[in-house]
């Protein structure tokens, strides 16, 4: 990438004392100074024009008078080495010369002192300064006095480039009147113009060419410095100005500046560094294919081996994947190993009941209760099958008849052990998530299961459940993964109808997530189908959402409910067995709890 330097101006002033051949060798030795963008500047005036003859520099100014021929020749020179040539203007004398040099001209400079000077002004709008540079010396001024000469040269020369100089000359000027100060408020306060320093601090001091890189570094983008051959032998303007070793000085410490302030925001060595220094994901230990990746899967290591961060593991098992393949402990991660999950939500369904008989298929204000919840289920994004899971006992065929018009597929198994029963779907379909929901939900909300979903992935859980719910409106989200390894560890799943004690008694082999749902998630109103009350209530709230035309969502539920306390007060007293019943629960405990050996 090319580098951009800042413009350098170089400020020949009066250091040449009138001798016309010590100001072309001037300009052909600082010529030479190495630097990209470097400007030249030039004072011509005359001593009638800048002052009366009673002036006590009149006759100094009578000195250093040059001919219009002699500055013509010195621009023509000067546009051989400089990328830019300016002039600072005094009188109307000044304003002659680059009148009739506009061609090879960058712009003109008004020191503070001329910015009231309507001679000047009225001869300078005479003048198309269309793309030239402006620059005013704006020292001594307050922020609305800048502003009213901001307005006024906008109005005098509408299409020039206005640039603000900071810096006065004192012969020399202290440190801390250099007005470093004001920069970032003149910048606050003009934010669309250039900055310009003009330090005079004493040339001797290591502060001439320290002083312009704490402007840059400020906020300035032009630096202006005096120049002379010989600071001992110059008659004039000769105390802040650098010879030509310490303008080379200057102009290298500028470059490097530039670099500092202005490169890249990540430079390629530090992009290098970083590539050999970083901790990355390994592995802590073997990991099946259809898994989630977490934090407590990986550990941190410097290594040769090129891998991605654990933000875009997360960011890839965001957008619903998961590992395609098998990986062992000391892999790092590459994006290949991900694929798409396909994510399955299975409806577990039986047709034995001993509280409500063949409460499966009861009509729901005309509706079966398990299509009621197979509807439900089929809202849920970003699940590509919805299957109804039962067994293959024989009564269990008649389940075959309530598929929503064949849209769930069908699917029998284990009749005991539902993992088993779960897993055969999942191998038929090739699944990698479960969406597990019971059919005795009629109202199950895919709300919640599509914020599970997303908490599942986000997580990289091998199984994701709700805290807090309505009974009988949440779900589950398991990892088929974590399933094959219930199998693996134990040969069956005893009790599996309560396949949540699998995960939830033993998080030290599952990644178990527990979520607390957002408040409008959340009620305490029993909402499954168990009992004839259940079957009440949901009668009487179908009944009322089917007259209103309005879907069993989670929010057109609990606006019904929250409206009728009587009607949810129908099955309020009745409770659920596996948390209230000791002996099931102990029985529960201890049947599920793995022992690795």
């Amino acid at each position: 990438m090319n580098k951009k330097t800042l413009p350098l101006i170089f400020e020949c002033a009066n250091a040449h004392g009138g001798d016309y051949a010590l100001l072309e060798k001037t300009i052909h030795e600082f010529g030479n100074v190495k630097y990209d963008e470097k400007y030249i500047k030039f004072q011509p005036f005359h001593p009638d024009r800048i002052a009366t003859s009673d002036y006590e520099w009149y006759n100094v100014y009578q000195e250093l008078l040059l001919t219009a021929e002699k500055w013509r020749d010195l621009i023509q020179l000067s546009s051989k080495y400089f990328t830019g040539i300016l002039l600072d203007i005094f009188d109307t004398y000044g304003v002659e010369i680059f009148a009739n040099n506009t061609e090879l001209l960058r712009g003109i400079k008004l020191q503070a002192s001329v910015l009231d000077n309507q001679e000047v002004i009225s001869s300078i709008q005479g003048i198309n300064l269309s793309g030239k540079l402006l620059i005013l010396n704006i020292s001594g001024f307050e922020i609305s006095q800048i502003e009213s000469i901001i307005e006024q040269f906008n109005l005098i020369a509408p299409d020039a480039e206005i640039v603000l100089q900071i810096g006065y000359q004192a012969y020399p000027t202290k440190i801390e009147d250099s007005g470093l100060q004001k920069i970032s408020i003149i910048k606050a306060a003009f934010p669309q113009y250039r900055i310009c320093l003009a330090d005079h601090v004493d040339a001797e001091s290591e502060w001439a060419t320290i002083l312009p890189l704490l402007g840059i570094s400020s906020g300035c983008s032009i630096i202006e410095k005096h120049i002379t051959l010989d600071r001992s032998s110059a008659k004039y303007d000769k105390f802040s100005a650098l010879h030509l070793a310490e303008m080379q000085t200057l102009a290298d410490r500028l470059t490097s500046s530039e670099s500092i302030l202005h490169g890249l925001f990540i430079s390629e060595t530090e992009e290098n560094y970083l590539k050999k220094t970083v901790q990355i994901p390994v592995l802590k230990h073997d990991l099946a294919a259809g898994s989630l990746l977490s934090k407590a899967d990986i550990i941190f290591r410097r290594t040769p081996l090129t891998g991605i961060t654990f933000k875009q593991i997360t960011d890839i098992q965001f957008d619903k994947k998961v590992t395609s393949l098998n990986l062992e402990a000391g892999d790092v991660i590459q994006s290949s190993n991900f694929k798409p999950a396909k994510v399955a939500a299975i409806v577990a369904c039986r047709m034995k009941s001993t509280r409500l008989k063949d409460k499966a298929i009861l009509p729901i204000h005309g509706t079966p209760s398990v299509e009621r919840c197979l509807k439900n289920v089929s809202r849920i994004k970003d699940v590509q099958e919805v299957i109804l899971a039962t067994s293959t006992i024989e009564e269990d065929n008649v389940l075959s008849n309530y598929t929503l018009g064949q849209k769930v597929k069908f699917w029998q198994g284990d009749p005991d052990d539902v993992i088993h029963r779960y897993l055969g779907a999942c191998d038929l379909y090739d699944i990698d998530v479960i969406v597990r929901v019971t059919a005795d939900c009629p109202v199950v909300s895919s709300e919640i299961a599509e914020y599970l979903l997303t908490q599942h992935f986000q997580t990289g859980a091998d199984y994701t459940a709700a805290k807090n719910f309505a009974v009988g409106t949440a779900c589950e989200i398991y990892n088929t993964e974590a399933l094959r390894r219930v199998i693996s560890y134990l040969g069956s799943a005893q009790y599996s109808e309560y396949m949540t004690w699998y995960m939830q008694n033993n998080p030290d082999i599952f990644k178990v997530e527990l979520v607390d749902l957002p408040e409008q998630l959340v009620r305490d109103y029993r909402l499954t189908l168990d009992y004839p009350e259940d079957l009440e209530l949901f009668e009487k709230l179908f009944e009322q959402l089917d007259s209103e035309n309005k879907e069993a969502t989670l929010e057109n539920v609990f606006s019904i409910l929250d409206k009728n306390k009587e009607l949810a007060a129908l099955n309020a007293h009745l409770v659920l067995k596996y948390k209230t019943d000791q002996d099931l629960i102990n029985k529960l405990n201890q049947v599920t709890k793995i022992q690795k050996t």
